[in-house]
Parts: structure tokens; sequence; C-alpha cells
């Protein structure tokens, strides 16, 4: 298919329909998303209350461009929805000088790669602020034309696409993959409780440890760093760690069998049973189990429900929320007979895999839906640019 190219101003043409405000008729303000969502409207205001600004009509079938945002995609397709709605001198309505230009097809080819890249040299400064649409640059701008049959074939396209992508999204967020871990602490709570046969304190089951190293002295045996940045919230995964090369400041240390506790923005619920010798932050507790007392038990426990509400209560009204050792050393956990422990230990851990392999799946799923509206516009537009 043979395109050609020509100057946005010689198919598009600025539309200033002015209306003159009533102060006493209420108006719909417009705004545009950035990004290529789309129009939204303000809530109604009377004319009194809308200032000294002029004001503009959109109407259905105007390519809407924000002179002050188009650089990042604030560029839309007003619908009938956006009938009697009206913007101020900010958003620029163009319409088709002929009919050699679909604007719901010009919507989608600024929206693209080679699109926005035109928009931005139109709207060349280096700041937020200095970066506006020069309307004699955009309209000098040279863009591809394919036959106005083909235009509205792609255009048509890209709606569903973007239709389609946009259900899916709203219907995966109902379980993005941080909400189904967040499900991670109460489920836990629920298979320990069915085998506890009470609680106990938690300075009455470990011991606070803090093996200090400062710099200088000899880390050995810790060959890691592991802080709370390495950490998964709700599911207690280490995530990664650090070399010991170049750590500033003192460090607790720890050994396999301790239960590792982040009590800095204790809500974020960062608690992990360590399996090998390493440095934390000290922003940790390092919890060494008493003698009987299983450290998975207890980690399961410090991760649970129970414990993690108890311990947002206690801190929530601080502006940066710490748990004090003297309060987590006060917070009840489940107590689980020896006999029953390697049994709901099983239980969990294999309930929690299947959680995190369900949430990893669905964070796939959000960005292949993520990357179908784009991979569909540089299907149109990337050759043709």
């Amino acid at each position: 298919m043979t395109v050609g190219r020509v100057r946005v101003g010689d198919v598009l043409a600025l539309q200033r329909r002015e209306v003159a405000v009533e102060p006493d008729e209420f108006y719909t303000l417009i705004g545009v998303y950035s990004f290529g969502k789309g129009i939204f409207h303000r809530d109604p205001k009377p004319g009194s209350e809308l200032g000294g600004y002029r004001f503009f009509s959109v109407v259905p079938g105007d390519l809407v461009l924000s002179n002050i945002q188009a650089w990042e995609g604030a560029i839309a397709y007003a619908t009938e929805s956006d009938r009697g709605a009206i913007g101020t001198h900010r958003f620029l309505s163009y319409v088709p000088r002929d009919g050699r230009i679909d604007t719901n097809w010009a919507r989608w080819f600024f929206l693209s790669e080679p699109g926005m890249d035109l928009i931005r040299m139109a709207a060349p400064g280096t700041t937020i602020r200095n970066r506006t649409l020069a309307i004699e640059r955009f309209e000098a701008l040279e863009i591809p034309l394919p036959p106005i049959d083909e235009q509205r074939r792609q255009a048509f396209r890209l709606d569903l696409t973007s239709d389609v992508s946009r259900a899916a999204a709203q219907s995966l967020e109902q379980t993005a993959p941080g909400m189904l871990r967040r499900l991670v602490p109460a489920f836990v709570d629920g298979l320990l409780s069915s085998a506890a046969v009470g609680s106990a304190a938690v300075s009455d089951v470990a011991n606070f440890v803090s093996d200090t190293v400062h710099i200088g002295d000899d880390p050995t045996p810790a060959d890691c760093f592991v802080g709370l940045q390495h950490v998964e919230s709700h599911t207690g995964r280490v995530l990664g760690s650090d070399s010991l090369e170049g750590l500033k400041g003192r460090k607790f240390r720890f050994q396999p069998g301790d239960v590792v506790f982040g009590y800095l923005r204790p809500y974020l619920n960062k608690v992990w049973l360590a399996d090998r010798h390493g440095l934390c932050s000290v922003d940790q507790y390092v919890l060494r189990p008493k003698p009987g007392v299983d450290g998975r038990i207890l980690a399961h426990s410090l991760r649970g429900q129970a414990t993690l509400d108890r311990a947002v209560e206690l801190t929530h009204s601080l502006q940066l929320p710490r748990l004090r050792s003297g309060l987590l050393a006060g917070l009840h956990v489940r107590v689980v007979p020896a006999e029953a422990v390697d049994s709901i230990v099983l239980q969990i851990e294999a309930a929690v895999e299947l959680m995190i392999s369900v949430s990893t799946l669905r964070e796939r799923q959000t960005a292949l839906v993520g990357a179908l509206l784009p991979a569909a516009l540089n299907s149109a537009f990337g050759a043709v640019s």
C-alpha cells in the first residue's frame, strides 16, 4: 500500500467555538488524561465559578490535544458522551479540512511511537512547564496518510484492542498480584489456629539477639547482607541479597534458624526464617527461637494476620512507624504441639507456594495486557512512519 505524506495543517484545522459563559448556567469542563487514556469530565459548576478564562465547546469527532501535556500523550478523540462539555484555551480541538483524514485515526497515530516522536518535536522544551505544544509547529509536522478507508479500518481495530485491553486490566485488578499476597497472612492464621493449642508471648519463645557488626569488624561467618528491600511482604520469601563489600554503618548478624523481623514500617510484614549466615539492617530484629521452639512456626505466626493487625494498631499513629522491641516481645504467637508441626508447616508452605504461583501468573497476565495496545499501535504505524 502506498502511503503519502502531508502536513498536519493541510488536513486538520483548529476549531475554536467560543462559549459565552452565563453566570447562572452550569458547565462541565473537560480534561485529557496523559498516556492516551482519554477525556474526563469535571463536576459541573456555575459559570460564576469558572474564572476569567476563555472557554470553547467540544464536539463529538474532535481530535483534542492538551497543549501542555500532549508531549506525554494527553491526546484524545471526543465522542457523543462529550457533547456539551467545554474546555479552556489549553485544549486544542482539530477537525478534518476535507475527507482525507479521520480524526479517530489521527488520535491513534499521534499516540503511537512515531506519532509521539513528532508531537515532542512540536513541544521541544526541556521541562514540563516549557513543553507547550506550539500550534505552528504542530501544524507544520509531516505525517503519513493512508487512504481514508484504511484509516478507518485501523482506527476500528485499535478501538477494539483498547476496549479489550481496558476490560482485561479492570478484571485483573480484582485479583492483582499484591492483593493475592495480602491474603497470605489470614490464610496462614487459619491453618495455624486449626493446629494450635494456645499462644505465648514472643519473649517466652524467642530471645532478641543483638550480635552487632561495626565497620572494620570481621563479619564471619556472615557472607551476605539481607535487608528489608530483599524480603517480600507477607510471604517471607527472600528475593536477593547484597555482598558485604562497601556496607556502611552497624549491622546485626544472624544465623540459620533465626527469625528476622522487620520492625520499620511493620505494616509491610517483612518477616523471614534465616536459612544462611548473614547480616541484616538495624531496622530488623533478630529473634532466636528458644529450645523446643520451631522457628518455622514462629516465623509463620509472626507473619500471620493477628500479629500484623496488632503491630499496625500499635504503630499507626507514628509518622515513621517502628515497632519497639518491648511491644513485639509482648505480642502473642501461636503454640503448636511438636507432633503437629511438620504437618501444619507442610500445609502452610504448600498453600503459600500456590498463592505465589497464582500471583506470578497474574503479574504475567497484567504485563501482557499492558503490552497489548502498544503492540497494536506498533503494528499499525511502525512501518508507515
